[in-house]
């Protein structure tokens, strides 16, 4: 019997240093490091039941003893995906890998984080006020930034709209200046000729 476990540990060794050693994906990085985590019972419990060992955490719940393989937590027979599976320091979900943090989407890594975990949520609401209130500060920004584009291209367009307008005034009153004086001109003309026809 021990022996049989014995050859059972050497070849987990041997897999999952294979897998770790060559070049692979986050996922079955994640896959070669459960493989290499000592066994423990596969169960699920509302709260982290073991501390150190890897886990999957779906639907407020933890899962143990089964393993993550290319996407899906694999467990007695069932896929689960979308979930957030934790293994050394690490958190996958939907195939990348992310560094995992304390009080965020299931993971504490001992009891006492567990039993404070009323402390990191109110950090965590504190943390998404303040994006919030980045983000509408932004999108304040951006607005006010749309609003002086839109005054400064009504402003040109008013301004084109004025210089068109008083240049159009401008050569109506030339022209009409210009007609005045050939007509006069022509009056001068015609009323010299006629006086000269006079005194012929």
């Amino acid at each position: 019997m021990l022996r049989k476990k014995l050859k059972h540990i050497t070849a987990i060794s041997l897999v999952s240093s294979a897998l770790l050693i060559n070049g692979c994906t986050p996922e079955e990085q994640a896959f070669a490091a459960g493989v290499g985590t000592a066994v423990v019972v596969a169960s699920v419990y509302s709260y982290p039941h073991y501390y150190g060992n890897p886990y999957y955490y779906y639907g407020g719940r933890y899962y143990y003893g089964g393993y993550y393989s290319g996407g899906y937590y694999h467990y007695h027979g069932r896929r689960y995906r979308n979930g957030h599976y934790y293994n050394r320091g690490y958190r996958y979900h939907n195939g990348r890998r992310y560094n995992a943090q304390v009080g965020h989407y299931g993971h504490y890594s001992n009891k006492r984080q567990y039993t404070n975990r009323h402390a990191y949520k109110n950090e965590r609401n504190v943390y998404n006020g303040n994006r919030d209130r980045k983000v509408k500060s932004r999108e304040r920004t951006d607005k006010h930034r749309n609003n002086d584009r839109v005054k400064k291209d009504n402003n040109a367009r008013y301004n084109k709209t004025t210089r068109e307008k008083k240049n159009y005034n401008t050569n109506k009153r030339e022209r009409t200046h210009t007609n005045e004086r050939s007509s006069r001109t022509r009056n001068e003309s015609n009323s010299r000729r006629n006086h000269n026809s006079r005194y012929r």
